[in-house]
């Protein structure tokens, strides 16, 4: 790709007309915009281009640009050249395009206020929003001509322009500025620029044959693309196909949906090995053991232990006997020996005295009494959190009652926090049990007076997240794993930061699948109502009132 800048009446388009006629290419598509002389240069001497007809707008010129670059080569194997000309002019579409929005945004603020319709273009303002959607389709153009797999020649003015200070003040020096958008000249090959008649200078290659700095400016005397491109190396590569792989931002959304339905399935799969196993049909004890055994010789055996567990319940591991190397026990006990005897990564070892370093005195290597536990400072949640919004309602929902407590009425509110060694067994043993009510091992969100909005947010999230493990049929403590310090054992140490924030978000749409699953439609209908806001003030109230979780 290569471009081609030059000044008014300077030769682009006669030399890009006269490269048509070249030996090292196949056909020639030409792309004209607002020149007008497409038809009068095929006149120079071997130019043998076929001009592509569009209709001026942006959409109907990124559809040649693209039927040209997907013609297929002709039976010699010879590439197809592309003609752009001129980028100035679709550069200045694309600006128009803006303009125009700008200014009936200006006219509707105008009739809005009952002012006049503005006129003048200094009367509105092309935003910053506008000129990013400008740039997209810009690059909707030059991704389509990366596609192409012969040479490009885009075709742009050039002028001279003068240099102004730090003050906004001109000076005497002078510079050349191609009219297009600003990147351009780092997206192609290679910039050429002719600065008069016959006058080129090389001002960039990306190329091992002709390597010039963009910094750097070459004079090219004897120009001509034909030259140019077997400078280039184009008769030696006029073979090979050019394969050109664009990047694919969606890529992330069809992971993220293919995650899900993954969740989705592997929740269905549990559900339905615990229904069967409620009907006296486990599943086969060697398919199981043999699971266990691959997830124990994996590269991530706690991860792949844990899949296994989610895959067939624990509640139905329990009731199925294996044999092991530990002896004869249940699925899941095996699940939890193994996990037991993963061996946790080896500390580094401390570099040995060596000689030129004093052996340390026998005081020094007295151990060191053991420091005084301390709760870990958790990460910070994202930026778009407002602890503010702990005490404001939101629009969507009734105002919850449990952030403008009364400490008489409220039992859920006590005068001290509650100590976390009596908090953790509660928490161990909720997050064991699967019988009973079916809502019965949840627990609402402890508020206590002394909280700050951010432990009031932490143990939002902490509650919805039990919530979540239940409804989708997971062990609460395997569920938040990811977020849990090494050998932790109660929800209570689940770290409430931005990714436990984005991980419940993602779960959301699963958890309102299985509340409808469950029969339950007003809970789904309310806790969808929730939205992408997380922590949300509104867990209690929706455990209260639909779970009737005390």
């Amino acid at each position: 790709m290569i471009l081609l800048a030059g000044t008014e009446k300077s030769g682009k388009s006669y030399e890009a007309a006269a490269f048509s006629g070249s030996d090292l290419i196949g056909r020639t598509f030409w792309i004209e915009l607002g020149e007008g002389e497409g038809h009068h240069y095929g006149s120079v001497p071997g130019a043998r281009y076929e001009l592509v007809e569009h209709d001026g707008s942006f959409r109907d010129i990124l559809d040649a640009v693209r039927w040209a670059a997907w013609q297929p080569r002709g039976a010699d194997g010879k590439p197809n050249a592309i003609v752009l000309d001129s980028a100035s002019i679709l550069w200045e579409l694309l600006g128009d395009e803006q303009a125009i929005i700008a200014r009936r945004r200006a006219a509707k603020r105008a009739a809005q206020s009952k002012l006049p319709v503005p006129t003048d273009p200094t009367d509105y303002t092309i935003t910053s929003d506008q000129w990013n959607v400008a740039k997209r389709r810009w690059g909707m153009v030059i991704d389509a001509l990366r596609h192409h797999d012969g040479p490009v020649i885009l075709c742009a003015r050039m002028d001279e322009v003068t240099l102004f200070d730090a003050a906004g003040q001109p000076t005497k020096e002078r510079t050349w500025k191609i009219q297009t958008e600003k990147r351009l000249p780092f997206e192609v090959t290679g910039t050429l620029q002719l600065r008069g008649y016959r006058r080129a200078f090389l001002t960039g290659m990306r190329s091992l044959r002709l390597n010039v700095a963009p910094d750097q400016t070459v004079p090219y005397p004897g120009f001509s693309l034909d030259k140019l491109m077997r400078d280039l190396g184009l008769d030696e590569l006029a073979a090979a196909q050019r394969t050109y792989v664009a990047p694919r931002p969606e890529a992330y959304i069809e992971e993220h949906d293919a995650e899900l339905t993954r969740m989705a399935t592997q929740t269905h799969h549990t559900r339905e090995a615990r229904r069967r196993a409620s009907q006296g049909h486990l599943p086969d004890s060697d398919e199981v053991a043999q699971a266990i055994r691959h997830a124990n010789d994996s590269d991530n055996k706690r991860q792949a232990l844990l899949q296994v567990r989610s895959r067939y319940g624990a509640s139905v591991l329990e009731r199925l006997p294996i044999t092991t190397p530990w002896g004869s026990m249940s699925a899941n006990a095996a699940i939890e020996k193994a996990l037991e005897l993963i061996v946790p990564p080896t500390p580094a070892v401390p570099p040995q005295p060596t000689a030129s370093t004093p052996a340390p005195t026998p005081a020094a290597q007295t151990p060191p009494p053991p420091p005084t536990p301390t709760a870990q400072p958790e990460p910070e949640l994202e930026p778009d959190f407002d602890p503010r919004d702990e005490h404001e309602p939101d629009p969507e929902h009734d105002p919850d009652p449990e952030y403008t407590p009364d400490p008489d009425d409220d039992p859920e509110y006590e005068e001290r926090t509650p100590s976390p060694a009596v908090e953790q067994p509660k928490a161990a043993v909720a997050d064991h049990r699967e019988e009973g009510e079916p809502f019965a091992t949840l627990r609402l969100a402890r508020h206590t007076v002394k909280m700050d909005a951010g432990q009031r947010a932490a143990e939002n999230m902490r509650a919805e997240v039990q919530l979540q493990a239940q409804m989708l049929g997971r062990f609460t403590l395997d569920f938040v794993a990811p977020f849990m310090p090494e050998g932790g054992t109660s929800i209570e140490q689940v770290q409430c930061g931005s990714r436990l924030q984005d991980f419940i978000r993602e779960n959301r749409p699963a958890v309102v699948a299985a509340f409808i699953e469950k029969g339950l439609p007003q809970a789904a209908e309310r806790y969808a109502a929730f939205g992408a806001r997380v922590p949300t003030p509104g867990i209690n109230k929706f455990l209260k009132e639909e779970l009737r979780v005390t």
